[in-house]
C-alpha cells in the first residue's frame, strides 16, 4: 500500500517511516525503491513497545528537517495499533510530538486468505503467524478491531460465498472502519489519506464486542438480533451477517466459576467462534475482575482490577458464526461453583493462563 501510494499520492508531498522487528528491514529497503527521498528505517524492534522514544524522535526530526504534506508510518506486521496511536496522540510517556502534526488515520491492511484460513479449523494456516510467540488470530483480531479504516486484501485468493462470509465476520469484530477490499492494496489515496476519521475515544469504544456489551444493558434491544446491519446487505435487504449466520451474542451470571472447569472449558475452540472477550468472576478470586480475551483458538485469561464497588458479575461476549447459544450457555452454566465450591480454597488456581 505504502509504495501505491508514494507512486499516486494524490498530489501531496509524503514521508514515511517504516518499521520491521528484524535487524534488515526488508519492507524499508521496498519502500525506499520507490522514493526518490528515500524513508526512516526503524528495524530491530516493534515501535509498539521497545521503540516507541525512536519513533517520537524520528518523527519529531522529520517534521524539523523535511517539507511534507503526510507522513506514513508502516508498523510490522505483528503491531498493536492502540499502544502506536497512545504514542502518536501523547497519550503515553514517550513525549510530544511536534503541533503541526496530528494523527488523521489509522489503517489496517488484513489478509483476507490469511484471516479465512486462520478462522477456520478444517484449513491449515498460511505457512506461519510473523511471530512465532503470538498466534496469527491475535494480531488480525487486534488490528481489525483498532481501525478507521479496514483494507481486505488479497481477495482474489478467497472464493466470493467466503470472502463475503469473511467480510461480514470482521463488520461484527470492527462495525466502525471504513471497509475497502483491495488486491494488491491497490486503494484510492483519498481513501486513506486525509480522511479525518481517527477519533481515540471512538476508536477505542466501538469494538464489536465493546459494543454488545454496551447494548446489553439496553432492555429495548434486548432481541439484538445478533446482526448488525453494517451497510452491505444481500437480496431481499437482509444483512451480509445474517446472509453467513454471523452473530454475536453477551453470556451474563451472577455466580463465579469453578477456576479449573473454567480453565479446561477453555481448552476447547469451537472452530466457529470468531472472538470472544469479557470479564469473568471466579471462585478462586473472589475479589478480583478475571479478563478473558479468546480470537480463534487462542485464549488468554487474567487478572485486570478489582470489583471494587462493582457488583461482581461474568458478562462474555461471543462472535462467531452459526453460534449454538444455548449450547454454549449450557457449557458455560456447568463451569460455575456450587455453594460449597465458592468457599473452597484453591492453592493451585490456574490463572493467569496463555495459549501455548
Amino acid at each position: 500500500m505504502v509504495n501505491r501510494l508514494l507512486d499516486d499520492p494524490g498530489g501531496r508531498e509524503i514521508a514515511v517511516v517504516v518499521n520491521d522487528m528484524g535487524e534488515l528491514n526488508v519492507d524499508a529497503e521496498l519502500v525506499a525503491s520507490e522514493s526518490d527521498d528515500g524513508v526512516i528505517d526503524l528495524s530491530n524492534g516493534c515501535i509498539c513497545c521497545r521503540l516507541q522514544d525512536d519513533l517520537v524522535t524520528e518523527v519529531t526530526r522529520l517534521a524539523e528537517t523535511r517539507s511534507f504534506d503526510y507522513l506514513l508510518i508502516e508498523a510490522s506486521g505483528i503491531s498493536e495499533p492502540l499502544p502506536i496511536a497512545r504514542t502518536l496522540t501523547g497519550e503515553s510517556n514517550e513525549g510530544n510530538l511536534p503541533e503541526q502534526l496530528r494523527l488523521d488515520t489509522t489503517v489496517s491492511v488484513i489478509d483476507a486468505y490469511g484471516f479465512w484460513k486462520a478462522f477456520d479449523p478444517a484449513e491449515s494456516l498460511p505457512d506461519a503467524a510473523p511471530d512465532p510467540e503470538r498466534p496469527l488470530t491475535d494480531v488480525l483480531v487486534e488490528q481489525v478491531e483498532f481501525c478507521d479504516v479496514l483494507l481486505l486484501n488479497k481477495c482474489d485468493m478467497v472464493p466470493g460465498d467466503a470472502l463475503d462470509a469473511v467480510e461480514a465476520e470482521i463488520r461484527e469484530l470492527q462495525p466502525r472502519a471504513s471497509l475497502h477490499r483491495t488486491t494488491h492494496s491497490e486503494v484510492e489515496p483519498s481513501q486513506v489519506l486525509d480522511t479525518g476519521r481517527f477519533d481515540f475515544g471512538a476508536a477505542k469504544r466501538q469494538q464489536g464486542w465493546k459494543q454488545a456489551l454496551a447494548s446489553d444493558g439496553d432492555e429495548a434491544d434486548d432481541d439484538h438480533d445478533h446482526d448488525h446491519d453494517h451497510g452491505h446487505t444481500h437480496d431481499e435487504g437482509v444483512s451480509a451477517a445474517t446472509a453467513h449466520g454471523v452473530e454475536s451474542f453477551v453470556y451474563r451470571r451472577d455466580r463465579p466459576f469453578h477456576p479449573h472447569r473454567l480453565d479446561a472449558w477453555l481448552d476447547d475452540w469451537r472452530g466457529n467462534v470468531v472472538r470472544a472477550k469479557g470479564f469473568a468472576w471466579v471462585a478462586s478470586r473472589p475479589e478480583t475482575v478475571l479478563g478473558v480475551s479468546q480470537a480463534g483458538p487462542s485464549v488468554q485469561a487474567g487478572p485486570i482490577g478489582r470489583w471494587e464497588d462493582d457488583d461482581p458479575a461474568t458478562r462474555l461476549v461471543f462472535i462467531g458464526r452459526d453460534l449454538d447459544e444455548a449450547a454454549l450457555c449450557g457449557e458455560l452454566d456447568d463451569c460455575l461453583a456450587t455453594t460449597d465450591e465458592r468457599a473452597a480454597a484453591y492453592p493451585d488456581d490456574p490463572f493467569p493462563r496463555e495459549s501455548p
